[in-house]
């Protein structure tokens, strides 16, 4: 008789724990750096100047998110971040929130928030949860890369740049790249995996003949601060470069 009511008792406490894991809202990869974008971006939709990038990833469990926020720890500010739209192709299953869309940025001087930001979200059941970026702690830009060229196959193109000179940003960066293909900032469709090389191959099938009049090549150039080996994003300092891929194959 015992046996009877334990089973399903357990049943029951299995099927939460697995619900409950299931459904849960996440925050991945939450981030905070100074990035420079140069002033042709500002065509595409991004923001053209020194300004700071500060988000996450959130992917909602069984019920909508309604807010995202962001907290600096150290000087009390709150902001509201919202969506940012075409990067559904690169990153699938996650929602992007970040301070930049539109301009909403904390302010015109990234170098008055630096500190750790705290990540939260919210979703219709009242559900919520909280991630941390690391400590931004190294004001200052890194120069656009230069020589950004296209060679070889135009559909499957080896893209290559030449590195920033060293001295223009802080001695501790270790720098990494990632090549991006774009239409416009809401429609980003092809990201590399992040290198320490100065070139990158585009894979087969990325690209289509009719691609090559409208798509942008973007080289974005990182400083990865090497203290910060437990965050998923330690990224202090990003320079953004843009060029159209029909002038970087010389046509």
């Amino acid at each position: 008789m015992k046996r009877s009511i334990l089973v399903p008792l357990f049943l029951v406490i299995v099927l939460a724990l697995a619900t409950a894991n299931t459904y849960a809202i996440t925050i991945k990869y939450p981030f905070v750096f100074i990035t420079h974008f140069p002033d042709e971006a500002e065509s595409l939709g991004f923001t053209k100047g020194i300004v700071l990038q500060l988000g996450a990833f959130v992917t909602p469990g069984d019920s909508p998110v309604t807010e995202v926020t962001a907290k600096n720890l150290d000087t009390g500010l709150v902001i509201k971040l919202t969506t940012r739209a075409g990067v559904g192709k690169i990153f699938k299953g996650m929602t992007l929130f970040e301070a930049l869309e539109s301009g909403k940025y904390p302010a015109s001087d990234p170098s008055k928030h630096l500190g750790v930001w705290e990540i939260r979200a919210k979703d219709e059941k009242g559900n919520e949860v909280a991630a941390r970026t690391h400590r931004l702690d190294k004001p200052g830009e890194i120069p656009l890369v230069g020589n950004l060229k296209a060679t070889g196959n135009p559909l499957t193109p080896t893209i290559s740049w030449s590195a920033p000179k060293a001295g223009g940003y802080p001695p501790e960066c270790k720098i990494r790249y990632a090549v991006r293909l774009l239409k416009s900032g809401g429609e980003q469709f092809y990201r590399s995996k992040y290198t320490n090389d100065t070139k990158h191959e585009i894979p087969e099938g990325v690209l289509k003949s009719e691609d090559i009049p409208n798509t942008y090549v973007r080289v974005e150039c990182q400083c990865v601060d090497p203290d910060d080996k437990d965050t998923p994003m330690p990224v202090e300092l990003t320079s953004q470069t843009f060029r159209p891929l029909k002038q970087a194959l010389g046509q």
